[in-house]
């Protein structure tokens, strides 16, 4: 695995977007004083929609209303940086080649317009002039890393072996960069069917990402060993990492494969274009790795794509950086390519499902997940989430029920399974069955080995049905010393404080919890409430207001009381006592925050 300092000395070398992210004003503000989409087809009008849609990470708009500016004579490096970039970002590798020379005459000396004019080339075939275009670039990044597997596989594309090999040498001598290394002379060698020359590369990877191996890397190598007679050490070699991995239903897959014997009938890599796609899949992963790298990652996926557009690694990954950024839809659009066969099917529709609750699809995410039940029925993680989605959409007798058949399939009880014990509790909870549910808290209490959120709920509906007072307020400061600035547990302690008659701790709290979860309702009401016993009505009545419109956790909140409230005022509530006088005092001391 790439330290991060590693990668990011990579980003410092390459030199992206300095052309396309700089000085960005706000959206809103371009909306208010331009109203884009109002304008007519003018050049501004089209420059400032794109920026509008650019700001949004709508590349498909954004590159639209660039290149339709710059055809009505909004011509500078600015906006030609901005849209080659973008036209590359999307595949679009002529178009972006075309404005990218157009910016280089304008005087743009961006690196990345040498990469794309060679990969222009090299998708052409032009594979010499697409080395010369490349070696242009004198940067570390570039010859110790993207040149020489670039330059390998363009011998490829000539025939030529030896060069192909020499070209990695570089990488060898990088410690960082031996795996990638290995992988290529593998890949390169089995194209050049020199099967005991990739047999040895393939071997050095084994013995030395013992603990670590990409899942393509897996891939690859029992892809090699089904077609050269080696299935049961195949087998092995995917078993070995299916007990402690998270990845199981895709090495699963990967193992019905190889015993059916069907990753046998092609190579994975068979053209110069497929084996460049895997240096710039490469290379873009590296950069996802981190999150100042995911824009640099995009482009090289894009890049990636434009020579091998059949790659569901590819695939997954890029759909991945479209959920980073909240567009659902988009990153769906890849999920739902991945075919049935492959084995990133599985993982895609989770995902899928996963990405339709985000937008409140409930209904189709419930249809993907039944969908998938059907081919195994007995999915701990498919019933685990088709409950979270029933109970997310408020039908807590279906969520309740898929919750008991997860559990049912777990064979033996682990930390990793309190989350489901937590899940089916919570919807006991709102059930009404009060009894079940604390059955459930104290099962996942256990197994999470007292994890704060479980801690805090158990604690927190104990208090708000007025019973055990005590054992509630222990359970909240403990959650609250476990996590300190978890918006949710600071609420508890102040309603503690609340509950308990102490209003001014009550607010301290409180206020720090609003501060934390600025949009959650029940912290709004809670506020409203400490305000209005400690004098401070007109705030009162403003938070309450604020939680009749927030969203977050506005299930929980009765409206018609808070309305009333709002009206009418709070009435005296009933002061509960606290009896074990360690617990007084724990609270008394628990004050950093008034100090």
């Amino acid at each position: 695995m790439l330290k991060a300092s590693y990668i990011i000395t990579l980003l410092s070398g390459i030199g992206l977007f300095n052309s396309c992210t700089a000085n960005f004003i706000n959206v809103t503000d371009i909306e208010k004083h331009y109203k884009v989409i109002e304008r007519k087809d003018s050049i501004y009008g089209n420059y400032l929609a794109g920026r509008v849609a650019h700001l949004r990470q709508d590349y498909d708009k954004a590159g639209l209303y660039y290149v339709k500016s710059i055809k009505k004579g909004l011509v500078n490096q600015d906006i030609l940086g901005k849209t080659y970039i973008i036209l590359a970002s999307k595949g679009e590798i002529k178009e972006a080649v075309k404005y990218a020379n157009i910016a280089r005459l304008n005087g743009d000396k961006n690196n990345f317009i040498d990469v794309i004019n060679a990969v222009y080339e090299f998708k052409t075939g032009n594979y010499k002039l697409s080395r010369s275009i490349l070696s242009k670039i004198n940067e570390k990044t570039y010859e110790n890393l993207v040149t020489p597997m670039f330059n390998a596989w363009s011998y490829v594309g000539e025939n030529d072996y030896d060069n192909a090999m020499k070209s990695l040498l570089p990488l060898k001598d990088e410690e960082e960069m031996v795996t990638i290394y290995n992988l290529h002379s593998g890949l390169i060698a089995e194209y050049f069917n020199k099967s005991d020359v990739a047999k040895e590369h393939y071997k050095t990877i084994i013995k030395d990402r013992s603990e670590d191996i990409s899942f393509r890397a897996l891939q690859i190598i029992t892809n090699y060993m089904v077609r050269h007679n080696q299935k049961t050490e195949a087998e092995q070699l995917v078993n070995k990492y299916y007990g402690t991995n998270n990845i199981k239903e895709m090495l699963s897959s990967l193992n019905k494969k190889i015993k059916e014997g069907i990753s046998s009938k092609y190579l994975i890599v068979d053209s110069a274009d497929k084996g460049v796609a895997e240096v710039f899949l490469e290379i873009a992963l590296l950069f996802k790795s981190v999150p100042v790298g995911y824009d640099y990652a995009q482009m090289y996926m894009a890049i990636s794509e434009y020579f091998n557009p059949n790659n569901d690694v590819l695939k997954i990954a890029m759909a991945d950086l479209f959920e980073e950024r909240l567009q659902y839809t988009e990153a769906n659009k890849y999920y739902d390519t991945v075919k049935k066969d492959s084995e990133m099917y599985y993982p895609s529709q989770i995902k899928k499902s996963n990405n339709l609750i985000a937008e409140e699809k409930y209904d189709e995410a419930i249809i993907v997940l039944k969908s998938l039940l059907k081919e195994n029925p007995s999915n701990f993680q498919v019933l685990f989430n088709l409950g979270d989605v029933l109970r997310i959409s408020n039908n807590q007798d279906d969520a309740i029920k898929y919750y008991n058949k997860a559990i049912d399939t777990i064979f033996y009880e682990s930390e990793k399974y309190w989350p489901v014990y937590y899940a089916l509790a919570v919807s006991y909870d709102k059930n009404n069955q009060w009894l079940k549910a604390e059955e459930s808290l104290n099962k996942a209490l256990t197994l999470s080995n007292r994890h704060p959120q479980v801690l805090n709920y158990l604690g927190y509906s104990w208090l708000k049905n007025n019973m055990n007072i005590d054992k509630a307020a222990l359970f909240i400061l403990e959650a609250y010393e476990k996590s300190p600035n978890n918006g949710v547990i600071m609420d508890s302690l102040g309603w503690v404080y609340f509950k308990t008659g102490d209003y001014k701790n009550a607010i301290i709290y409180l206020e720090r919890a609003s501060e934390l979860n600025p949009r959650n309702a029940i912290i709004s009401e809670h506020l409203g409430d400490a305000y209005w016993l400690g004098g401070r009505k007109n705030e009162a009545i403003f938070l309450w207001k604020q939680a009749l419109i927030l969203k977050e956790d506005k299930e929980e909140v009765n409206l018609k009381n808070i309305r009333y409230k709002i009206k009418n005022g709070l009435t005296e509530t009933k002061v509960l006592s606290l009896k074990d006088e360690s617990i007084k005092e724990a609270l008394r001391d628990v004050n950093y925050i008034t100090q």
